[in-house]
């Protein structure tokens, strides 16, 4: 088995090479992914934490999974309490919000679900993009 090309990247001062997959004929991507990579998930949500600081914000959100660690880590060093947009609906969940966006990974819809618990962090707020 021949080794697999790498595309290297720096990421908060951490260097990764990552490998390059064909997604389409004639179109290659590099997978970034940070799940298990404790070095990179701490530098980074380091340097977020310390660009966002002076942004007014009451709660983190992510969708659901490779966002976890990071935005786990951000809530940890900011003090703000964080919200996981799952994928699909659990009876668990209450009377979730929900709302279609387009998946970067895929390129296709999906609903995001936001559970009934944690729509107090959003109820009488505005976002800031």
């Amino acid at each position: 088995m021949s080794e697999r090309e790498t595309y290297t990247v720096q990421v908060a001062g951490i260097t990764r090479h990552l490998p390059l997959f064909e997604v389409a004929p004639g179109v290659r991507i590099a997978i970034f992914n940070m799940l298990g990579d404790t070095i990179v998930v701490k530098a980074t949500a380091a340097a977020l934490a310390e660009q966002l600081k002076s942004t007014p914000a009451n709660v983190l959100v992510t969708a659901e999974a490779k966002g976890i660690p990071l935005i786990y880590e951000m809530s940890a060093l900011m003090g703000l309490p964080y919200i996981v947009l799952r994928k699909s609906y659990k009876s668990y969940m209450g009377n979730a919000l929900s709302a279609e966006t387009v998946s970067i990974t895929t390129g296709k819809p999906q609903t995001l679900y936001m559970d009934e618990k944690d729509t107090r962090f959003i109820k009488g707020k505005r976002s800031f993009w």
